[in-house]
């Protein structure tokens, strides 16, 4: 058993208890569902012969396999929250904990120590700020937590990695958890935070803490009122914009922010990467490839994005919102560990 920060102790039957949780949770949003198809219509999943939102929502729940949790369906929907149905009977047909990693680490998967700059060490200067790195720049693309501390350091913002963060909750895995058990671990880090200004790096980390009254803004949010204070980079390059599912809404202001430090954004659709998923995850990607042909690089807003876009063989180069203001700072470390290299540094 271990503790949450609460310092109630976890047990096996916080997993059946969570389940019954979930099915009645399904069962309220899919009471409001009219049947009209409007969430398979806009999945991208669905067109790969994936995951079938309508489906799930009238009860068949192995349609879901598939699912990217992109929340198109949600975003066109105006009735009720697909998403939180496919995401909730994910967690019914996959039947399994939390992640020993997580009871570990507190994070929903161990740090990979072959990862591409994980002995990068980030430079933090303060306090004043926090950054939430979340699971996956964390675990799987770290250099981006090491740009985003020379970001900082660029803007003249003394900010630190908030201390002892663990996972904002959202992987899948979590929805066998009672909504009490969630909720501790996301206090707990608004509470560490102290009033200080929280950012995160994944539009998915501030999307939920959000939802649970933790007050934290994106990489996006963060930037686009200090568009000022940004300086160019020192080439001009054709960008294809991809903020990430969740910050959709927020890609006028991403476009902004790239335009502030010099560059063009090119006229592709943002669309989800596939997260590797799997199922449809190559054939997502291929068309994130395929609309970023104009493109010499991409510039993701999310951690996931970024993992992903990097393991492509002979993919498009791309590289974290974060990285590429450190880049109009002056640094490009972060940028010459990439798999796939960006070659304009």
């Amino acid at each position: 058993m271990t503790q949450s920060p609460s310092g109630d102790f976890l047990c096996p039957s916080f997993h059946t208890q969570g389940m019954t949780r979930i099915r009645d949770e399904i069962d309220r949003y899919r009471d409001q569902c009219i049947g009209c198809g409007r969430c398979r219509d806009a999945c991208p999943s669905y067109r790969h012969g994936g995951c079938d939102p309508l489906a799930v929502m009238e009860g068949d729940y192995a349609k879901v396999f598939g699912c990217v949790g992109c929340g198109s369906c949600s975003r066109v929907c105006e009735h009720t929250d697909p998403k939180t149905v496919m995401l909730a009977a994910y967690s019914i047909m996959l039947n399994t904990p939390v992640s020993q990693a997580f009871l570990d680490t507190g994070l929903s998967r161990y740090p990979d120590k072959d990862a591409p700059g994980a002995q990068m060490v980030p430079q933090w200067s303060g306090d004043d700020l926090y950054v939430m790195p979340g699971c996956v720049a964390k675990c799987d693309v770290p250099y981006v937590v090491y740009a985003a501390a020379s970001m900082m350091n660029g803007l003249g913002i003394e900010a630190s990695e908030l201390p002892d963060f663990t996972c904002c909750m959202y992987p899948i895995q979590f929805g066998t958890m009672e909504d009490e058990e969630r909720w501790g671990y996301l206090t707990q880090m608004g509470e560490t935070a102290g009033g200080r200004e929280l950012v995160t790096l994944c539009g998915g980390c501030s999307e939920i803490m959000n939802r649970n009254a933790v007050a934290a803004e994106h990489l996006i949010d963060f930037l686009h009122p200090r568009i000022a204070e940004l300086p160019k980079i020192s080439k001009s390059l054709r960008v294809s914009v991809e903020p990430g599912c969740t910050m959709l809404h927020r890609m006028a202001e991403m476009e902004d922010i790239i335009r502030a430090v010099g560059c063009e954004p090119v006229g592709n659709q943002p669309g989800c990467c596939g997260k590797g998923n799997r199922n449809v995850g190559t054939a997502l990607m291929g068309e994130r490839q395929e609309a970023a042909a104009e493109a010499e690089v991409i510039v993701v807003g999310c951690p996931m994005c970024q993992k992903q876009y990097d393991l492509v063989p002979g993919g498009k180069p791309s590289m974290h919102l974060a990285e590429l203001v450190a880049w109009a700072f002056g640094d490009t470390v972060s940028l010459k560990v990439h798999r796939i290299q960006v070659p304009f540094v």
